[in-house]
């Protein structure tokens, strides 16, 4: 059953919007909770390391992946400020072809979930 989403002017399954909005939480917390806690292993291996070397090796990696983890977790909020700086950018040229509060509301839709209208 496809409907159409008022916010989007797509005529999608609503099914879409709701499975887009979860992956993006997952890459929002899961991909960053997951490289911490591979990170903390490492950490604890440079722990039990008995050389220097290895341990040095080890603390690398844990910095690599907090440094990972929290890029990771502002690509989202970059990708939608970017998309709303661009979507104000044309409303203020005035172009009648694209609606710059339609295209917010419909990443807004597809990224939280929130007012779809359907």
């Amino acid at each position: 059953m496809y409907i159409l989403l008022n916010t989007c002017s797509l005529d999608i399954d609503p099914m879409i919007p709701y499975f887009t909005s979860s992956i993006v939480g997952f890459i929002k917390v899961g991909i960053p909770v997951l490289l911490i806690f591979f990170g903390m292993l490492d950490l604890g291996k440079a722990v039990m390391a008995k050389e220097e070397k290895e341990m040095k090796e080890n603390q690398g990696k844990f910095v690599k992946r907090c440094i990972s983890a929290v890029l990771v977790f502002f690509v989202v909020a970059i990708v939608s400020f970017i998309f709303s700086t661009l979507s104000r950018a044309s409303d203020e040229s005035g172009s009648d072809s694209f609606d710059g509060k339609q295209v917010s509301a419909c990443i807004n839709c597809f990224i939280n979930n929130e007012n779809c209208k359907n």
